[in-house]
This record gives C-alpha cells, structure tokens and sequence, in this order.
C-alpha cells in the first residue's frame, strides 16, 4: 500500500481533529476529508486514513519548489530563483533568499515553518489515536506515524534551531507548547525514531515499499540526523570547525549506513537520471520517496524541473511548459568544469523514437509520439525544439510521424533567441535581477524528468527522499571525516564507475574512477551526486563554506545557519525568544 496515494477525492468523510499547529494560541482544525479508500479491504479505518493523511504532508513539505527545498537550495551557490523581467518578482521574497536578506517578516520561511509545524501536528494526532488501537497493524501504522513525526521535526531544527514541542502521547491543549532547543530536540528525535524501529517493518515486507518508512528508512533518516549533528550542538562556531569526530557521531552514520547498504534491499541505478524519471516508482535506489506516480489524475507537484525550463521549451502544444525561473550559479556551474564526463552532469536523451536529441542544431526533425523529451542535467547554450504554428507543432512534409525541430526563441521577447549562458552579471550587485532582455543568463538544471502528458504543474514524478546513492555519500564523508581516506574514495569511486549517461552520438558511457581524494574533491563530489535534492545548505554548513560570497550574495555571518523564527509566532508565542541577531 502507498498510504499518501491510496485515497482519491469522492466523498466526504466527517473527520476532523482539533490540533495545535504552530502557537500555544491558536487551534487549527486539520479536517481529513475526501478520503475514500479505493479498496476498502486494504485499510484498516481511522487509522490507516490519519497515517495517510500525515504521509499526505509531504507534498507540501518536500514535493513543492516553495517547500523545504526552496530554504535548502536558494539559500546556497547551487541555486537561485531570481527575478527576470517582471516574472517572479513577487515581493521579493524568492530573490532575498540568494542574497541573504531574509528576516523574521519574510513570507517564504515562515511558510515553511506553518507547514512543517502543521505536518508535526498531523503525526502527533495520529500517533494520539493509533495508540490506544487494539487493531491488527496498529503497531505498525504507530511507528510509522512516529518515524514521520521525527522526519518533520528535523527539518525544523535543522531550519529554524528551536521546535514547539508537545508530547504526541499526551496532547493536553490547555498548556503551553515546550520551546527545545536544537540539542534538545535531536536527542528527542533519535530516541523517538530508536524505539520506533522494532515495529517498522523491513523494506518490502508487510505491504512496504519506497513510499512508507521502513526500518532502513529510519535508519538513513538517523544516519543523516547524527552526520549534521554537531552542527546543531555548537550552530555558531565562528571558524565551522565542528566537533564531528570526538562526539562519536560519526561512528553512528557509518552504523546505520551500513545497515541500510547491507540489508540487500536497494541497488544503485546504472542510469543516473533514471532515478528521477517519470517511471522511477519504486526505483531500486529509492528507500523513502514522496510518492506522486499513479495517483488517479496525478495531481502531485511537477515543480523542480519545471521551474527551470524556458516557457517555450514545450513537451507538447497546448499550455504544457516551463516557467523560465531557477538556474544554478556559475560558482556552482564551474565544479563541473573538469568533471564534464560524469554521467550525472548531463544526458542526451533517446526518448523521441530512440533518436538522439542532439540539441545543437543539426536536428532537423524527431520522432513524435504525442511528447516531445529534452535532454537531462545542466543545460547550457543555444535551446532547440519543436516548430510550434498555430498551437500546434509542425510536422515532416514528408513523414508525418516526425515533428520539426528549429532553434527556439524566448517567449516574452519573440526575437531574443533561448541561449542559455553560465554568467548571472546583475546589473545591480546584490540585486538577484534581469531585465526582460537579460532572461537567458543562467545554466537550467533538468534533473528531475518533466511529466509532460499532464497540466505543468502536476506531474507524477516520486520525490526521492532517501536514496541510496545519498547513504554512499553520508558513509564516504563519516569515513573521511574517521581519517579512513582509502574507504571514502572506494565508497566515492563506487558512485561514479556505477553511473552511465548518453553522449551527442548516442554511445552509452561511464564514468571514471578518482585516484585519490581529500576535503576539497570530496566536497564537490557529494554535491555533483545529490544536487537539486535539497541537500545543499547542510554541505555548504558542515564544510564550512556557507558563509562564503557568490554572484548577489554577500559575505554572511554564522547567525544565518539558522532561518529567524517568524514574526507572526513571535507575536503569538511569548515563550520563544528569537534566534541569534534577527
């Protein structure tokens, strides 16, 4: 069962619970509504409808360009949403991101911060109800709730360094939520999570698969708590120089890395971009995703390559498109500068009738078959695609089945010319703008494959939240940070020699072993593996280049590790005390 997919839309049932979201203040009702099972047989009730509904808090939180992501990549060198034109202006407030000048107003942090608190909210009603279940999964639907409840938490300590907390056992509404601290919170997390384990079911067993938490999902979930631990224990040490080893922490990635890498039950996937692809349900590398494929209408979120792709870049004629928006830096763009063989970097794709979009003008024309596919990774340089008149493309003279390929122009300036360039140059330093003819500079990232046969915003592309390629990288830098230089370059080495993409002519390759490694080489290798994954933020922290500046964003002081805690709960909650300098 894929409990976050499991209901669709039919009727009303009268559920709702009155919880407290993100203030010792205010209820919110959280109504579980419109959640019919398709197959009644398969659910055991209330239960299993409130843990659906707290899996069903991860589209919000993670699946969503405005979600987690947005804080974890736009506030590093790996991304930036700036303004182009009048596009994406909206207040300011995706450009502030990038050039650090958040504060306790800012909309998109505390945004985040009300899902993330409702979402805790959502598992602790769950976990409220489920154990005091006499019902024949109970204990199972139980841990899962706790295992979500913790994933939720740590997100916001990771965030915003403190947590409202209330015991999810003992809901007592009349008092005040406990304020923790991020130490606080952790040794919470990993205890609730520790206990949680006995009752996970192993991956693939009891219904399980990548869409529910089992036992080696909270064990990555674990591991990556205790790799960003000490960073949570000393959040403002001026020279980054955290105390990784000596806490022991490091000893606990490698514990349960190793658990989840010898459990046999995932595999790493040759095809790099196959792990992010329209049909990657239930991908062997997958240990817990965001599950949004075969959703009945697949009304899931369709953000993270979409928001990269010009709006001329179209799968298909109608109002299918991108939104011409995020790019990566060119600080970011230059790691790959001798690194442009690696498979993860770009792939040409074999979609169209197994042709290859050579995407450099000597396509004339492709097969067609309904959806035309471009090409995966950094995409930089002149754009090609289909002939679009009238609405519609244009097609072959001579064979029909082929649609015309030309070179493709900018939607708002119809004589500017789609080519992409690596250099931002903001006419403004510290300003993160274009003008309408500036809109090309920035490299598009296309990692996540466009789910081009529904509207542009949805799409059913699951959203990978622990993978294994993300364990090999945890258990390469625990072993570095260990003095075991030899076991992180084996681990680093697996990932790229197990990786193939597809060159401009077609020919399938690999990648290459490294013949040595040290912080540096190891810094850039776990970004070229897991960027546009929301990942970012926590590297650039734990070494130590946060702070560093790039393109609209400027030298920054260690108080903006943290996001500030949002001025609407401050004026509600007199028992936070805001973090450090906001």
């Amino acid at each position: 069962m894929k409990f976050n997919k499991m209901f669709k839309s039919t009727t009303l049932w009268g559920l709702s619970f009155l919880l407290v979201a993100t203030s010792c203040t205010d209820l919110e009702e959280i109504v579980i509504d419109e959640i019919v099972p398709e197959d009644i047989e398969t659910v055991e009730g209330i239960e299993a409808s409130l843990l659906a509904a707290t899996y069903a808090k991860q589209e919000n939180v993670f699946a969503d360009y405005g979600g987690v992501w947005a804080l974890q990549e736009f506030s590093t060198d790996e991304a930036l949403l700036p303004v182009r034109g009048e596009d994406w202006r909206d207040g300011g407030k995706w450009k502030e991101l990038h050039e650090f000048g958040w504060s306790a107003a800012s909309v998109v942090p505390e945004g985040i911060w009300i899902r993330l608190n409702q979402a805790v909210a959502q598992a602790a009603s769950s976990i409220e109800v489920i154990k005091d279940s006499k019902t024949e999964e109970a204990s199972l639907y139980l841990a899962e709730s706790r295992a979500l409840w913790v994933l939720y938490t740590f997100n916001i300590v990771d965030l915003f360094g403190q947590v409202p907390y209330r015991d999810p056992y003992d809901l007592s509404f009349g008092s005040a939520p406990r304020i923790l601290t991020s130490e606080e919170a952790i040794d919470i997390c990993i205890e609730t999570l520790e206990e949680a384990i006995p009752d996970l079911a192993s991956y693939g067993t009891r219904g399980t698969d990548s869409g529910r938490f089992s036992k080696e999902a909270a064990y990555a979930l674990l591991a990556k708590i205790y790799l960003n631990k000490a960073v949570y224990e000393d959040r403002y040490n001026p020279n980054s120089s955290f105390d990784f080893v000596s806490s022991g922490y490091m000893d606990k990635v490698i514990e349960y890395t190793d658990l989840v890498i010898n459990s046999g039950a995932f595999s790493l996937e040759g095809d790099y971009f196959e792990i992010f692809d329209v049909s990657n349900n239930n991908n062997p590398e997958h240990i817990l995703a965001y599950i949004q494929s075969n959703s009945g209408g697949n009304t899931g979120q369709n953000d993270f390559t979409y928001l990269s792709m010009g709006r001329n870049q179209k799968a298909n004629p109608d109002n299918n498109r991108g939104s011409n928006a995020s790019c990566t830096t060119p600080d970011f763009f230059a790691t790959w500068d001798d690194n442009r063989d690696d498979p993860r970097f770009h792939k040409h794709t074999t979609n169209n009738g197994g042709e290859v979009f050579r995407n450099d003008g000597t396509d004339v024309s492709l097969p067609y078959d309904g959806v035309f596919h471009f090409n995966r990774g950094f995409i930089e340089g002149q754009q090609y695609g289909p002939i679009i008149s009238d609405g519609a493309f244009e097609f072959d003279p001579v064979d029909a089945s082929r649609v015309l390929v030309q070179a493709l122009y900018t939607e708002k300036t119809p004589d500017l010319l789609m080519d992409f360039t690596a250099g931002l140059n903001f006419d403004v330093a510290g300003d993160a703008a274009f003008s309408q003819d500036q809109i090309n500079r920035g490299v598009r990232v296309f990692k996540q494959e466009y789910d081009a046969e529904n509207e542009r915003g949805t799409g059913g592309v699951n959203i990978p939240l622990f993978r294994l390629g993300g364990i090999y990288t945890m258990r390469a830098e625990a072993k570095f940070r260990k003095g075991d230089l030899t076991a992180a370059l084996a681990d680093i080495n697996l990932l790229r020699t197990s990786r193939w993409s597809i060159d401009i002519d077609g020919n399938q390759f690999f990648g290459t072993a490294l013949t040595n490694i040290d912080e540096a080489v190891l810094y850039e290798e776990i970004s070229h593996e897991m960027y546009w994954e929301g990942e970012r933020r926590q590297q650039m922290i734990r070494f130590g280049t946060f702070e560093d500046a790039y393109t609209a964003k400027p030298v920054s002081q260690p108080f903006r590790r943290v996001f500030a805690i949002p001025q609407s709960e401050m004026d509600v909650n007199k028992d936070f005390v805001q973090n450090l300098d906001y």
